[in-house]
């Protein structure tokens, strides 16, 4: 089976109302569909991009792989957003799903952790977690902003919504130094904090980060998630102890070029790395801006066996863009598909709707 063509599809779609309040740019999924000489098609793309991608990244990725035949090449070792579509057309010769091809999944659902958007007020974050526990969700997750205090006080209003019916994750979206870390960490004592999330920031080659994170795991009995890509860092929290959980997130984004390179195969190194460590955590796929990319995290979620906390695949923006509910959350959790390949189909109505003006319906290359 030989690759032969390549569609191209530029969307902008904007964020579900509680976070267009405070996003009103929306995001730009870029969505791509790789057709072979056999005429099976694959699916890729529509990760975190908050702008416009220009066709020429994707068309000198693409050159690289047209008139290469699939057993020439192995996914692992292709960029995003190629290396999910060839998954998908893989999935669909063996009539198998990707889950298969990633090593057999151990579970057929995926618990979902809820996410507020890191500006939203202590009452909006309420009023997200009615929400997260009225759809199941065990955890809810936010980001900081740069105010201490209003850190302390989305979690005592979010307790004061649903009392222990949800944990926390708190993601340090913006910097905190150790004494910051730590006169929050104090106040939030006795509240359901599932974990601090990247509390110190990610300069995983300074040993001087690991010794801060250990001072701060003396000073409260809060767990600490490391979110990385970096199989590295993995075996420096393994051989440290200065996490609890960990992220294993980052699987492409057209923006960080970081993420891109071998981006399954350091995801599924870096989980194998804790569990040889019997330590716990979740994937993130950056998926939140395409039912192509968050259903490929579904599949990684469900073969990486200590991947049992909620993972961070909550769908933000209005559409999804595919045909299958596989957004959808019921019960706290998300069905893995099982159909040949990810198990989708692209909404092609939707994709009409959302395409950025002037760029035209698939652009053919």
């Amino acid at each position: 089976m030989k690759i032969t063509d390549l569609e191209i599809f530029p969307c902008h779609v904007p964020y579900i109302p509680a976070i267009q309040k405070y996003r009103p740019e929306g995001m730009y999924p870029t969505i791509i569909r790789v057709h072979t000489d056999e005429g099976i098609t694959g699916l890729g793309g529509g990760g975190h991009e908050h702008r416009p991608v220009p066709r020429r990244v994707l068309e000198e990725r693409f050159a690289k792989l047209k008139g290469r035949r699939l057993e020439e090449l192995n996914p692992r070792d292709v960029t995003y957003p190629f290396d999910v579509a060839l998954y998908d057309i893989l999935g669909k010769a063996l009539g198998v799903p990707v889950s298969w091809l990633l090593g057999g999944r151990v579970r057929d659902k995926i618990p979902i952790a809820y996410w507020v958007v890191e500006s939203a007020t202590p009452e909006d974050t309420a009023e997200e977690a009615l929400k997260a526990v009225r759809l199941g969700c065990k955890t809810i997750k936010f980001h900081t902003n740069p105010k201490e205090e209003t850190t302390v006080a989305r979690v005592k209003a979010i307790h004061e919504a649903v009392g222990d019916r949800i944990a926390i994750r708190i993601d340090r979206g913006y910097p905190w130094d150790l004494p910051m870390a730590v006169r929050i960490a104090r106040q939030l004592k006795g509240y359901n904090i599932e974990c601090l999330e990247d509390p110190l920031g990610k300069t995983w080659n300074n040993p001087w980060d690991v010794e801060r994170h250990l001072i701060l795991k003396r000073k409260t009995d809060i767990p600490l998630a490391w979110h990385t890509e970096d199989p590295r860092a993995f075996l420096i929290a393994v051989r440290s102890g200065a996490i609890d959980y960990f992220n294993a997130g980052g699987l492409g984004s057209l923006e960080e070029p970081g993420y891109t390179e071998r981006a399954v195969s350091r995801c599924l190194r870096s989980a194998a790395i804790a569990e040889e460590a019997g330590m716990q955590g979740w994937v993130d796929p950056l998926g939140v801006a395409s039912g192509v990319q968050h259903v490929f995290g579904l599949h990684l979620a469900s073969v990486i066996r200590n991947a049992t906390m909620p993972a961070d695949t909550f769908y933000m923006l209005e559409d999804d863009l595919i045909k299958e509910p596989f957004c959808e959350i019921h019960d706290g959790y998300t069905e893995v598909p099982r159909e040949p390949g990810l198990g989708i189909e692209l909404d092609e109505a939707a994709v009409e709707k959302y395409l950025v003006e002037g760029e035209g319906k698939g652009h053919r290359f």
